[in-house]
């Protein structure tokens, strides 16, 4: 049985592609048992795919699987939404390809799961330093979000937008994922607390992109944050049914 999933999506990563696939099985390989990997590709435009499908042909034990995405670009949430579909483990976890996440945190974080907790999320701001890498805008909206998910939630969430999380498949997935864009971090999140899921913070830092663009437009995301706030307290009112 695959324990754990480790889902990377990819738009045009060619710098980064093969680094990633190098960390994150130096992580892994010898830590947690089981584990599969699996790129997908969202349509890239550069030499992403080809970098990704001859890395694995080069390390054909690495456990890795690359998938072309066919369905038009829609967005980070569909990609790694496309990954779980294809996904086989009893655990699942999204790794940025730019290489900003803390991967070395892995371990402890399987370790946590098989100890009885649902999801294990990573927190940029448990510690003040953590946050040093952080571009200013974000930790400015960040901490008007942070307390606009207390209004929401009723209880203080330390981080619910960082992706870098890991999680019981099955049972976010029972839940039903519906966001296509970044908000499907907070949307995991807050389904999670209002199911009643088991969580645990741990603290992590997010490092610094080496190559390529980002993704993440704040402009076009807000929208997307927003509305997860909306539905989570009407969920949690019992107004309107999130799921």
């Amino acid at each position: 049985m695959t324990k754990l999933s480790i889902i990377i999506p990819c738009l045009n990563e060619e710098e980064n592609v093969e680094q990633i696939l190098n960390s994150v099985t130096a992580i892994v390989q010898d830590t947690i048992p089981n584990y599969e990997i699996i790129i997908v590709d969202d349509q890239s435009d550069d030499a992403t795919l080809s970098l990704a499908r001859k890395w694995a042909d080069v390390n054909e034990n690495s456990k890795v699987r690359v998938i072309y995405k066919e369905l038009h670009r829609r967005g980070y949430g569909a990609a790694v939404k496309y990954g779980l579909a294809f996904a086989e483990g009893e655990y699942a976890i999204f790794v940025s390809a730019d290489c900003v996440d803390p991967v070395h945190l892995m371990p402890e974080m399987y370790q946590l799961l098989e100890s009885g907790y649902d999801l294990i999320q990573v927190s940029r701001y448990l510690e003040k330093s953590n946050s040093s890498t952080i571009p200013f805008s974000y930790k400015f909206y960040q901490f008007f979000y942070r307390r606009a998910v207390f209004l929401s939630l009723g209880q203080w969430i330390p981080d619910s937008t960082y992706a870098f999380k890991m999680f019981r498949r099955t049972k976010v997935l029972a839940t039903g994922l519906s966001a296509n864009r970044f908000n499907i971090s907070p949307e995991i999140m807050f389904k999670a607390i209002l199911s009643g899921m088991k969580i645990k913070f741990i603290s992590g830092s997010q490092g610094t992109r080496i190559g390529g663009q980002s993704k993440f437009k704040f402009h076009k995301e807000g929208i997307g944050f927003g509305m997860c706030l909306i539905r989570a307290f009407c969920h949690r009112k019992r107004l309107v049914y999130w799921f």
